[in-house]
């Protein structure tokens, strides 16, 4: 009997020493905080980033004004970034039109997304959770709540082949842009997903940063246009299309439906389980076609200006599934690259030469994933 009580006494005093307390900070209605999709890290020059969205709904009756966002390692509670004032402000947007005109305030029953992206300390963190600081609009009193605990993803994949040939081609890809890949939601199969969360647009440029010939309103005058497009890995061809016409013109092109907005396109199902997208392509210019088997290398078509596309360039991406737009982004390595430079300013492509890279610094680089805006070039 008393060994029976022991246990019984042991039992609940491991449930309570596993119960959080209730607190009036934990029965305060406020934001219900969400991380729809598992935190993935990629590795750049400057080191490794993990990239997340964090979700936050106003589930009270009263606008909330968020103060403060930190990301802390779920083990020890260390803060492993926050944001506040103008840098929050300049993460955060809100889906659908804005009720009020200060960014950080979420109206009742709004969802709000801050877009994060945080560098990986020495002892890279298996899980961490989310603390939110915020404030209703009629006092100054300040609130906490705890919440969105995940688990981070550090995995990429083989590194992958090149998708072009020599170059210089600009990666042009920025967290910070706000209708660019990272932040660009598609809400199709019950499910808002960021299919190009990883994604570059390949564009290229001559050694002076010229991006065409003659006259940049025609597409084939694009320095770019007509290369040839590569498979990165073994992998079988899932879907193409390749009977999108292209504007005659830059200027004239069209606007485009969402279900055209890639142009002609293809689909690829790498043999390790992960999906790769080409976009904008020229059309009848693929060579493949669904259920062909291909070998890193082989050529796929050529590089266009369909779909939507403010010049003659190549869209690639990773992605979970086959969908180009029904799929998660994932992040991407590439084998091999030299990386010449970057432009700091994105508004001078096609006038000025980019930034080179400073000679001390090793042009060659090996699984990694390319930063933003940088310049580089692929073997030939």
């Amino acid at each position: 009997m008393k060994t029976a009580t022991n246990r019984l006494l042991a039992l609940l005093l491991a449930v309570a020493s596993n119960t959080q307390a209730t607190t009036p900070e934990s029965l305060q209605p406020s934001f219900d905080l969400r991380v729809l999709d598992v935190p993935q890290a990629v590795t750049t020059d400057a080191g490794t980033q993990v990239f997340e969205e964090l979700h936050l709904t106003n589930f009270t009756d009263v606008p909330l004004r968020l103060v403060r966002v930190e990301v802390v390692d779920a083990q020890d509670g260390r803060v492993l970034i926050r944001f506040a004032g103008d840098a929050l402000q300049h993460r955060l947007a809100q889906i659908g039109d804005p009720a009020t005109p200060s960014d950080t305030v979420i109206p009742p029953g709004r969802r709000g997304v801050v877009y994060i992206e945080w560098p990986t300390p020495r002892r890279r963190p298996r899980a961490i959770e989310h603390v939110v600081t915020y404030a209703r609009l009629s006092g100054a009193h300040t609130d906490i709540v705890h919440g969105a605990r995940t688990a981070v993803s550090y995995a990429t994949g083989a590194p992958l082949g090149p998708p072009l040939r020599g170059g210089p081609w600009v990666a042009i890809h920025r967290a910070d842009w706000a209708r660019g890949h990272r932040r660009v939601f598609d809400a199709v199969g019950g499910q808002a997903r960021i299919p190009g969360r990883f994604a570059i647009d390949w564009m290229r440029v001559d050694d002076a940063g010229h991006t065409a010939r003659n006259d940049p309103d025609v597409p084939g005058h694009w320095l770019g246009y007509g290369a040839e497009v590569l498979a990165v890995a073994d992998a079988t061809v899932v879907a193409i299309r390749n009977d999108m016409a292209e504007s005659p013109t830059v200027s004239g092109n069209p606007k485009h439906m969402l279900a055209d907005d890639a142009g002609n396109f293809v689909t690829l199902r790498l043999d390790d389980g992960r999906y790769a997208f080409y976009e904008h392509l020229r059309p009848g210019s693929i060579t493949v076609h669904p259920g062909q088997r291909l070998r890193r290398g082989d050529v796929l078509a050529e590089l266009g200006f369909t779909g939507v596309s403010t010049g003659p360039h190549l869209h690639f991406h990773v992605s979970d599934g086959p969908s180009r737009i029904g799929s998660e982004g994932r992040p991407f390595t590439l084998a091999r690259f030299d990386l010449l430079g970057n432009y700091g300013d994105l508004s001078e492509l096609g006038k000025a030469a980019w930034t080179p890279r400073p000679a001390r610094e090793d042009q060659q680089r090996t699984d990694e994933w390319p930063a933003e805006n940088v310049v580089v070039r692929f073997p030939d």
